[in-house]
């Protein structure tokens, strides 16, 4: 990734490390279903005066169908899912459970995507920064786990994000429609779909008394954890591929633990710096930023395929990737 690449690549990992905790406060006065329709609103009138203001416009109408299709596993089932996951289950367990979706997405995007095959570099560099992952989060400080349901309800999560990452590259990318406003569709689309479901099920009576801490806690959750953070995610799916934009998640509970001790004064131990020391480490690796060891034949001398250059490692599979990643720079 280039270095504005590498740029919106912190940034949504920090907003995304956010959510969790305003997940958490929104949950005192809203019903899963209803934070989730909460966040989207928010998110799509962020996005859609974004678009406004840069003139931009919605995608043709062919394309819609793709949208919403990706907005039911991007956006509705995941925001869902998390949500009633975080009222089962502790929000460490729900982020490390998040940071699994690039394993997910790799093996996903090698079966449905022909320039994103798995290399040794990727595959080492996703499994080294998933035990990096586990190191920060300290699973093991925890007392408890929650339950089997809330976990599973936070599996699912993980397993719908990996499965939008790989359709929007697979299906939406080659349209080249500028990222801008394929989010606005997104979740405009996540919107009408989760408002219909919330209104047939559930209904709109609050669960909780709306306080102002549910209400900004929502309100920062749509505006800058969904709306704003969606437009860089899918910039960085559509420049970087799935997977490699998909780890992000790795450095989401790294933002989430800091900005625990910052704000609410939890405790830093030993396994926060190193472990996300490895997660930075191993995200380098995958990037092809970091060598991997040579492997030497009988004769003692190193294998030429893994002394290749760094750079060739960090370009995108093929030329495509060039081309797909196109799409108008003018996006964020």
């Amino acid at each position: 990734m280039n270095p504005v690449n590498w740029a919106r690549f912190g940034l949504l990992a920090a907003l995304w490390g956010c959510s969790f905790a305003f997940i958490k406060v929104s949950l005192d006065a809203f019903a899963p279903l209803q934070l989730a329709f909460g966040r989207l609103l928010v998110g799509a009138l962020v996005v859609a005066l974004i678009l406004t203001v840069t003139k931009g416009s919605f995608p043709q109408r062919a394309v819609w169908g793709h949208i919403a299709v990706a907005s039911v596993f991007g956006n509705v089932v995941p925001f869902t899912l998390f949500a009633v996951g975080e009222q089962h289950t502790t929000a460490t367990i729900a982020g490390v459970i998040q940071g699994a979706t690039p394993l997910v997405t790799l093996g996903l995007a090698a079966v449905a995507i022909r320039t994103e095959k798995p290399t040794a570099r990727k595959v080492t560099g996703l499994v080294i920064g998933f035990v990096g992952l586990i190191v920060v989060v300290g699973p093991w400080r925890t007392h408890g786990f929650g339950s089997i349901g809330g976990q599973l309800a936070c599996v699912g999560a993980a397993i719908s994000y990996a499965v939008s990452f790989v359709y929007l590259r697979r299906f939406i990318a080659p349209y080249k429609i500028p990222a801008l406003a394929v989010t606005a569709a997104q979740l405009t689309c996540a919107m009408v779909i989760t408002g219909l479901i919330t209104t047939f099920s559930i209904g709109w009576d609050l669960p909780g008394e709306l306080t102002a801490g549910p209400l900004l806690s929502l309100l920062v959750l749509g505006g800058a954890s969904t709306g704003i953070a969606f437009v860089l995610m899918n910039r960085l799916i559509a420049d970087a591929g799935p997977t490699t934009a998909s780890g992000v998640n790795y450095l989401v509970p790294v933002f989430s633990v800091a900005v625990g001790a910052v704000a609410l004064g939890e405790s830093i131990t030993w396994n926060v710096p190193v472990g996300g020391a490895v997660v930075i480490a191993a995200l380098a690796l995958a990037e092809g930023r970091l060598p991997l060891p040579a492997r030497r034949g009988a004769d003692g001398e190193a294998d030429a395929s893994a002394a290749a250059p760094a750079a060739a490692a960090s370009a995108p599979p093929v030329a495509s990737d060039r081309a797909q990643g196109a799409v108008a720079r003018e996006a964020c």
